[in-house]
């Protein structure tokens, strides 16, 4: 089942109980009729990424420190951190073995297992989202990095040499791999298939830390920590350790900055790190991309199966090859304008973690209505996490509310979240060119290949997010059709005992 059908059947989820309401893949009830063309929305939107630019090299190049703009705001001291450190710990081992126990031994019905809840929503979505929004909390969260913890206690490993050449790129076929369950595969609303993935994992991981360290993988092959890692350079907060050897204590310090001031620190640590990166940004567009009217179109031209796993599976790699080609052409075009001898590749990597606000504002704009309303599906499942018939906290019976956002809102949600996503890129950007170019002439110069290509991933992007959302007053009849991949019928039942006007918009997802 597609990332589509996962969507569906947690959507079902929050049906139950509920009296029959619209719903779509993006939790809203309607499609929103927009006042003006949806080509003047696109087209103001690129036309506000391309005066940013403007703007920035008008304000920023009157600034000889770049390095003013990534310094912290105040810092403020936080008690017993040792005891939310381990909480969170608790927390994220009590979770995978959650996701683990029910997955094996509960109600097989996506819809009635908390497992595809947690990982897709409360996890991938949820936690990316705070993460990048609010602080990373995923060092203390992770339970690999925990269980790898309590297992060296016992043993000391016999740690070995990392492979340099390796670099992160484990971490990237991880990535690869999870994408693509996540949005192509038929497991990826399978519980019993998510609680065998998270052992085989948890296997390989903790294996991988007994052999080369737990530090050393989780900065190189642990995919997860590198993703958090680059979302929470964004975030307004960053945890920093009071004592000076980095070791757990009772008081920590919360350093609160401007947002994305993080990712002005550093830049990407090698050339996987920046394929991991664009790969990230490749997936959340595939993943708007594969409910299009567009994607209907050229799937028909594409060799594949039945099911379409392997027009999506090209869909992805090609999404990616594109997404990476226009980023390294742009990085050599602006090398040829300002006459630099830095190697392209090498400019990649200084530039790419400018990219990250444009994988945050994208992910806020596509899974703004998702999360609110699949979350309320949590408050049902934790009474009845296996689907035994439970009402363990007596929440059983709660009844979400399905119409908590409209499209108009989402709508709305998602043109600033791309925008200032953009805009935010464009000023990073800027700040990163200053600090390194010669002169501002050169790095206003140099940045104009780069910003063409935010400029077209914003048009791009606004055109994906709209598709299903405000594009057509009545119900699309290609929505009807039948599709090289059908909605999964043994899982879900007979979608004739859904009523008439339901129907049409679960078949969008």
């Amino acid at each position: 089942m597609t990332r589509g059908g996962v969507r569906l059947s947690l959507i079902l989820a929050t049906l139950v109980g509920v009296d029959a309401q619209p719903v779509v893949a993006h939790g809203t009830a309607e499609r929103y009729d927009l006042p003006l063309p949806l080509g003047y929305y696109v087209a103001g939107s690129a036309l506000v990424v391309a005066l940013s630019f403007v703007v920035a090299a008008i304000f920023i190049y009157r600034e000889p420190r770049a390095q003013l703009y990534s310094r912290v705001l105040f810092n403020m001291h936080m008690p017993l951190c040792r005891a939310l450190a381990g909480a969170l710990q608790a927390l994220g081992v009590a979770a995978l073995g959650a996701v683990i126990a029910t997955g094996l031994c509960g109600n097989q019905h996506p819809a009635k297992n908390i497992a595809p809840t947690l990982v897709w929503v409360a996890w991938w979505v949820g936690l990316c989202l705070f993460v990048a929004l609010v602080a990373n909390i995923w060092p203390a969260l992770n339970p690999w990095s925990t269980l790898s913890r309590l297992i060296d206690r016992m043993r000391a490993p016999a740690v070995r040499p990392y492979p340099a050449r390796l670099s992160q790129w484990p971490a990237v076929g991880t990535l690869l791999a999870f994408v693509w369950i996540e949005l192509v595969s038929p497991y990826a609303s399978s519980p019993r298939a998510l609680a065998f993935l998270a052992v085989a994992y948890t296997a390989v991981t903790l294996m991988a830390m007994r052999v080369y360290g737990r530090e050393v993988w989780l900065a190189h092959g642990e995919a997860f920590t590198l993703v958090f890692d680059l979302l929470g350079r964004f975030a307004p907060i960053e945890v920093l350790p009071a004592s000076a050897e980095g070791k757990p204590c009772r008081d920590c310090k919360l350093a609160v900055r401007a947002p994305s001031a993080g990712l002005l620190r550093a830049e990407a640590r090698s050339n996987a790190v920046v394929a991991l990166l664009l790969l990230l940004l490749s997936a959340v567009l595939l993943d708007g991309l594969l409910g299009t009217a567009f994607w209907r179109a050229i799937e028909r031209w594409l060799p594949g199966d039945r099911e379409g796993l392997f027009a999506a599976t090209l869909g992805l790699i090609g999404v990616w090859a594109l997404f990476f080609s226009a980023y390294v052409g742009a990085c050599a075009a602006m090398a040829a304008i300002t006459g630099q001898q830095t190697p392209v590749l090498a400019l990649t990597r200084r530039h790419a973690l400018a990219l990250v606000p444009i994988a945050v504002g994208y992910a806020i704009a596509h899974n703004f209505s998702y999360l609110l309303v699949q979350a309320q599906a949590l408050v049902a499942l934790a009474s009845d996490p296996f689907g035994w018939g439970w009402n363990l906290f007596g929440t059983t019976g709660f009844e979400p509310n399905v119409g908590v956002v409209d499209a108009r809102t989402t709508w709305r949600v998602a043109i600033a979240a791309i925008v200032i996503g953009h805009v935010i890129s464009v000023v990073l950007a800027h700040a990163i060119a200053l600090r390194t170019e010669a002169t501002g002439q050169y790095a206003l110069l140099g940045l104009v290949p780069l910003t063409l290509v935010m400029v077209a991933y914003t048009a791009v992007s606004l055109s994906i997010i709209a598709d299903p959302l405000v594009r057509f007053r009545a119900p699309d009849p290609d929505y009807s059709a039948p599709t090289s991949r059908p909605l999964n019928k043994p899982l879900f039942g007979r979608l004739e005992t859904v009523p008439s006007q339901l129907q049409w918009h679960l078949s969008q997802a």
